[in-house]
């Protein structure tokens, strides 16, 4: 698998065009990206990367996808902004229920995802939850702040990839499958179900790796547990060899984005335009393994992110490698927590069958 995830990285860079509806659309995600980076910074949020990111995860390849998609990263945002902090100085005092709440945002934002028709939203929630409730654990006085700060980040971020999108996306939008809602979900939808306490199961178990390991970047850590975990409906929840296809493809992604941020962090990349356009060429890139025809396209999704969490670091260019590694192991201790509780509760091919419908 990873052989073939190389070949197919190889053959995607063979592919990079300059011009075409391809690089168009790279041009569009990269001008974005740095709009937002440069907005950002003016403004002086907490976390411009996680601007950037909104700004890259907004950017569809149509303008009216790229503004439904914005809508709903707004709306998500601040839903679950809100309910976090309003549960903030509760949850930092009392662990049992500081780990309830992580299991049922976890387990709902992934379920809303796989089976609602406003699905990115749902995950949104939990994500900027998650967020907010994981960094007030430490905290909680910066709850407030950070929750603030995470819709004013998002809607900047929002706001550029809106505007990239008006400004170069063409009309146009393509048929999405309808979702099944939340009906029968011990039937039909029982899968998705299950494939969503998994996810709840993971983050609730991210504060103790974290006490337990001394690791760090407990935020990114949920973040990208909760990440991993909202796979699309048609994936399969019960096939084994999507999931840990998809779990490759993200962590070589990861290692191919963080390996390029890292490098680019040891040079001196200190004067603002030298680094913006570095961020933006690698951008430009990773969006088009995104859209290639290698099946690797989760590749360059996972690799943007990694990239741009790991480059950007703060309001101008990096001044040490070191929060970058400190990311990086932050995003793989997710991923490590993740697989090895699916591993211990991903149904065996005898419980499958049971299943399985007459």
């Amino acid at each position: 698998m990873i052989a073939a995830v190389l070949g197919g990285l190889r053959a995607e860079l063979g592919d990079l065009r300059l011009r075409g509806p391809r690089a168009q659309q790279g041009y569009a995600v990269s001008l974005a990206v740095a709009l937002s980076v440069a907005a950002a910074s003016m403004l002086t949020l907490q976390n411009v990367w996680w601007a950037a990111i909104s700004a890259f995860t907004v950017s569809q390849a149509t303008r009216p996808a790229s503004v439904r998609r914005g809508a709903l990263r707004i709306a998500g945002t601040t839903v679950g902004a809100f309910l976090a902090l309003g549960c903030a100085s509760t949850l930092a005092y009392d662990h049992v229920l500081c780990a309830l709440f992580l299991l049922a945002a976890g387990t709902a934002g992934t379920l809303g995802f796989l089976v609602s028709p406003y699905g990115y939203a749902w995950l949104l929630a939990a994500v900027t939850a998650l967020m907010v409730a994981l960094m007030s654990l430490t905290d909680p006085t910066v709850a407030l702040a950070g929750a603030l700060n995470r819709i004013g980040e998002v809607a900047v971020g929002t706001g550029a990839a809106i505007l990239a999108a008006l400004l170069f996306a063409p009309d146009g939008e393509a048929a999405r499958p309808p979702a099944p809602g939340f009906t029968d979900l011990l039937g039909a939808n029982r899968p998705a179900l299950m494939h969503a306490l998994r996810s709840g199961i993971v983050v609730m178990l991210i504060p103790l790796v974290w006490i337990g390991f001394d690791l760090p970047s407990l935020p990114q850590m949920g973040v990208t547990a909760a990440a991993v975990m909202a796979v699309q409906p048609q994936a399969g929840f019960d096939d084994h060899a999507t999931f840990v296809t998809r779990g490759t493809h993200r962590m070589l992604g990861c290692l191919v984005g963080g390996a390029a941020a890292l490098v680019l962090l040891a040079l001196p990349l200190t004067e603002f335009l030298p680094w913006l356009l570095a961020l933006t060429a690698g951008v430009f890139v990773c969006t088009q393994i995104q859209s290639g025809l290698h099946g690797i396209g989760y590749v360059g999704t996972q690799a943007a992110v990694v990239y741009i969490m790991t480059l950007v670091q703060g309001t101008g260019p990096p001044t040490s490698i070191l929060p970058g590694i400190e990311r990086l192991a932050g995003i793989t201790g997710g991923l490590a927590v993740l697989l090895l509780v699916s591993l211990v509760l991903w149904p065996t091919r005898g419980q499958a069958a049971l299943r399985a419908p007459p």
